[in-house]
């Protein structure tokens, strides 16, 4: 096998596999460094690149040589990643073949149609990628979270706590502008039953657009200092304003352990988040980094 033939399938395998591996934090929102990702790339490019010489050199089979460079993503995943619950490891595991997959027939294509030159197989790698994440994946992230990417919370106001399911949404960046504090968008009526009869009051003339009436009805309650005012952009409404009121903690179980923030406003939206009543909650990424 030519020197310049397993250098470029190096480099190629190397650049798929961050590309990927970046793709795949930006899209579910794992923190991660750089160095990581760089770190993994190379194990995994290491790993392809003998698998490539021995198919070469007849000394692994086509059939045994895919289920290998698969395998491949797993160690991958681990150093870029650190150790993640079984669920949310096969989670990240499958965006990462899913993308690579994609990223994969982009430079196969580029590569017959210039001859297997490098730099444009490079930037029709580049370029899938890209596409996938911005575009394409949008949609199977989507159908993803909803699948598995919703966790139980628990909500203590007080004395009033209760559950709900809640979608982890990576698009969700809203924050108490007073105090900088993430905020979890709740559904109104998976709130209402618990919340008291002034709460519910105040949120009907927040709705209606009367703010005057909001300070009467809370006057002597102790809701009142827990009461915020959240701007958004990005709830299918365009610009507004959100009630919201600050919990005292939240309780969040991913299946195997249970966490706990204070750092936390619950946002509270007319809108229901799922049409089969999944989840009623939208999580802050930030709630579960400083949770975990």
């Amino acid at each position: 096998m030519p020197h310049k033939t397993v250098m470029s399938a190096a480099v190629m395998t190397f650049a798929m596999h961050w590309l990927t591996l970046w793709a795949t934090g930006e899209v579910l929102g794992c923190r991660t460094k750089h160095t990581k990702i760089l770190a993994a790339s190379i194990t995994a490019g290491l790993i392809d690149a003998v698998i490539i010489v021995s198919l070469h050199s007849g000394y692994l089979r086509a059939y045994a040589a895919v289920p290998l460079a698969i395998l491949s993503i797993l160690p991958a995943v681990r150093i870029s990643f650190g150790p993640l619950p079984w669920s949310k490891f096969a989670i990240v595991s499958c965006h990462v073949l899913g993308i690579s997959a994609l990223a994969f027939g982009g430079a196969s294509a580029c590569a017959y149609l210039t001859g297997s030159r490098l730099i444009p197989t490079l930037l029709g790698l580049l370029g899938t990628v890209m596409a996938t994440t911005e575009i394409g994946w949008g949609y199977v992230r989507r159908r993803f979270r909803e699948w598995f990417l919703y966790v139980p919370i628990e909500i203590h106001f007080g004395d009033i706590q209760f559950q709900v399911n809640a979608l982890i949404d990576t698009g969700n960046r809203l924050k108490d502008p007073l105090t900088g504090s993430p905020v979890i968008l709740l559904e109104y009526s998976a709130a209402a039953k618990f919340l008291p009869e002034e709460v519910r009051r105040a949120f009907m003339a927040f709705d209606a657009g009367d703010l005057g009436l909001i300070s009467e009805l809370l006057a002597n309650s102790a809701w009142l200092a827990r009461f915020r005012v959240i701007p958004f952009t990005s709830i299918g409404e365009g610009k507004g304003l959100l009630p919201g009121f600050r919990a005292d903690k939240i309780l969040i179980s991913d299946g195997t352990r249970n966490f706990q923030t204070k750092n936390v406003v619950i946002g509270i939206h007319v809108t229901k988040f799922s049409k089969g009543g999944a989840f009623s909650a939208l999580l802050h990424p930030d709630v579960l980094a400083e949770a975990s």
